[in-house]
C-alpha cells in the first residue's frame, strides 16, 4: 500500500498528514503516542510496544491487594521456631 504525501511546515519542525486508511490498519487515532525511527534510509512509524510500562499494567488492576494464600510446607525439619 503505497501514497504519495508532501512534507509540510509545522512549526519549527516539518510533518506529513497520514492517511486515515494506513491509521485504521494500524488501530492509530488522534492523540495516541507512535513511534518513530529510521532503518535502512526509510521513516518507521509504528506503535509502541506498551506491555511493559507501568501504565499499560495498572490499566487492568481491579485496585485490590495481591494475598498469597497460606501454604503448608509440612512439619519442621530442623530447629525452624514458627
Amino acid at each position: 500500500m503505497g501514497n504519495t504525501v508532501t512534507v509540510s511546515k509545522w512549526g519549527n519542525a516539518q510533518g506529513v498528514r497520514l492517511p486515515k486508511a494506513f491509521c485504521d490498519l494500524l488501530d492509530i487515532s488522534v492523540g495516541d503516542k507512535v513511534q518513530i525511527s529510521v532503518e535502512s534510509k526509510r521513516i518507521v512509524i509504528e506503535k509502541p510496544d506498551e506491555q511493559f510500562t507501568l501504565q499499560a499494567r495498572m490499566r487492568n488492576w481491579d485496585g485490590k491487594r495481591y494475598e498469597a494464600p497460606e501454604i503448608d510446607w509440612g512439619k519442621p525439619a530442623g530447629q525452624e521456631v514458627w
